[in-house]
């Protein structure tokens, strides 16, 4: 049976907010509208996987809950299902894999982020303290513009090389986490036809990077197009994985605002 692998980025995040790490209502949304859409492609045996930030969590936890409702689980097929119908299957502590994985969701914490705070911190010192980020973002004519200008700039003194010293994590060491992560979940595969990863912009960026071979450059243009509970899909080919679609997100094309980059 062939496997794809389906790289979903979070829902909208709370951005501006103390803690970044939770959907907006928007988010989980937009999670809602993606689990419907997928649901005709779900089947017995998926497995799902997500890292172990909470937006990637309460990502899957709506999408998963409204794919089940929309094939119409009973409870019998639930327990088939990547997440029982109710939503509440999703249960697993952090670090922990459950003995059913085909029933509950598999947290891998190489999916992860990046750390956008710290790698901002490093670039201008001045904003580690989050409060007087937001203090100088709430001044801006456009606090989001202001936000990508100060983000690319950061990141890309981050991929650089010059600096890594300043890091915790580096560029390489993000990109070869990412890459790791997703041929662990090839290699999870078994018979499953479907393995649901949940996960940030940063991950999947690197991924395609590696895949599709292109610069550092190229690499951070890809994850700031990529949307808000947007779908990537990987096929697990005999000669390795195999990138299919990129950023889809037909599924929010069902009224204005529901296409976000942040």
């Amino acid at each position: 049976m062939a496997t794809t692998i389906h790289l979903i980025r979070h829902g909208q995040a709370a951005f501006g907010a103390a803690d970044y790490d939770q959907l907006s209502a928007l988010g989980r949304e937009q999670s809602r509208l993606l689990g419907a859409a997928l649901a005709p492609l779900a089947g017995e045996g998926d497995i799902a996987i997500c890292g172990g930030m909470r937006r990637h969590r309460q990502t899957a936890e709506e999408c998963l809950a409204a794919m089940a409702r929309a094939q119409g689980a009973t409870p019998d097929r639930a327990a088939h299902s990547p997440s029982l119908a109710s939503g509440r299957g999703v249960g697993v502590r952090d670090g922990q894999t459950a003995a059913d994985p085909s029933s509950t969701l598999r947290i891998n914490p190489c999916w992860n982020e990046f750390d956008h705070a710290h790698i901002i911190a490093r670039h201008a010192p001045d904003y580690a303290d989050h409060e007087h980020l937001v203090a100088h973002l709430s001044v801006q004519p456009d606090p989001r513009r202001a936000f990508q200008t100060l983000f690319a700039a950061a990141m890309t003194r981050w991929c650089d090389g010059r600096y890594d010293s300043d890091y915790d994590e580096t560029w390489p060491a993000f990109q070869t986490r990412c890459m790791a992560a997703a041929h662990a979940a090839a290699e999870a595969a078994g018979e499953s036809g479907n393995i649901w990863v949940f996960t940030s912009g940063g991950p999947i960026a690197a991924v395609v990077q590696h895949l599709l071979q292109v610069s550092d450059a190229q690499a951070l243009r890809l994850s700031w197009t990529l949307v808000n509970a947007s779908l990537t899909q990987l096929h697990v080919a005999r000669g390795g994985l195999r990138l299919s679609t990129f950023n889809g997100h037909a599924h929010l094309y069902e009224r204005e605002g529901l296409i976000t980059h942040r």
